[in-house]
């Protein structure tokens, strides 16, 4: 097979020599470099990396025009959004170039942080921006970004449409994850990659914000055609109860659950009867005034039982 396949031959070299735990950070770092740069090189020409707020006001300004947004987060190689620091923002508009905002890369041999990026107050001014003037919002696994953003930049960026939600709700035996809808329903031709396989024992940081990009910024890109797809599904004719499931129930949840992860409804659970009655009113309070209160009355008294 190795013979009749040399492109598998060399990624299995690669993956090789990524698994060595002689090979220093700087040749690993090379490595995956040149990994991404095969696996989706092909994206350069479609890709902007956002160095200063002017361009980063220019592209959110270009995104309000659209009415549309796609955005993602990327962290320092962390699922705790509670205690994660944010590498950099992808945003996509309709019409535009995928978009990466890099914060926190920085310099291998150093640790010192790299020039030309931008920070979280940024982040969060800009895109305060695309709240007031309530531009489209989409997102993959909004509960998480919701989240990272919330806990990172002190802002609250709700989605109006959650593609891995959308997934769920259209066909519930599919794999919801991005990469996997994107080549099911949208590119078949598309290899199946993930960030922690591409960058397998390097930190995010230590990877330039250029190359970095044409992954991060990429995601962004396949969460808008996801959601170009889903969309004229869940509002065909005949969609109805989905679209009501969708709109009424799972996307107002969605926050909801992510501010109860956040404030530790269980983790803090204490004997205290005051405390206790104080917690359930504000995660009650979360849920106003949509059909989700209901859902998160149970979800207490699971809790209490």
């Amino acid at each position: 097979d190795k013979v009749t396949n040399p492109a598998k031959k060399e990624k299995d070299a690669t993956e090789k020599a990524l698994k060595s735990k002689k090979l220093s950070m700087s040749d690993r770092v090379v490595l995956v470099c040149e990994r991404i740069l095969k696996v989706l090189g092909h994206q350069k020409k479609n890709v902007v990396v956002i160095r200063n707020r002017e361009a980063f006001s220019e592209y959110i300004t270009n995104a309000i025009a659209a009415g549309r947004i796609a955005i993602d987060t990327e962290t320092n190689n962390s699922t705790d959004p509670a205690t994660c620091q944010i590498m950099g923002l992808c945003l996509y508009y309709p019409g535009g170039k995928q978009a990466y905002i890099p914060v926190h890369h920085v310099d291998l041999n150093t640790g010192e942080h790299l020039p030309n990026q931008l920070t979280e107050q940024d982040i969060k001014e800009e895109l305060q921006r695309i709240l007031d003037n309530n531009t489209f919002i989409v997102m993959h696994n909004a509960k998480f970004d919701y989240q990272v953003i919330k806990c990172t930049c002190n802002l609250e960026v709700v989605a109006h449409w959650d593609t891995m939600i959308g997934a769920h709700t259209i066909n519930e035996n599919e794999k919801c994850g991005l990469k996997e809808q994107y080549v099911i329903h949208i590119d078949p031709s598309q290899e199946k990659y993930d960030l922690e396989h591409l960058c397998e024992g390097v930190p995010y940081k230590y990877l330039s914000p250029d190359i970095f990009a044409l992954y991060a910024a990429t995601d962004s890109l396949m969460t808008d055609k996801m959601f170009e797809y889903q969309e004229p599904i869940l509002k065909a004719e005949g969609n109805e109860k989905l679209l009501w499931l969708f709109e009424t129930i799972e996307m107002p949840i969605a926050k909801v659950a992510a501010d109860i992860e956040l404030i530790g409804a269980i983790d803090n659970w204490i004997s205290d009867k005051e405390k206790i009655a104080q917690m359930e009113k504000n995660i009650l309070a979360l849920a106003k005034p949509n059909a989700a209160e209901v859902i998160a009355k149970e979800i207490l008294n699971l809790i209490r039982r």
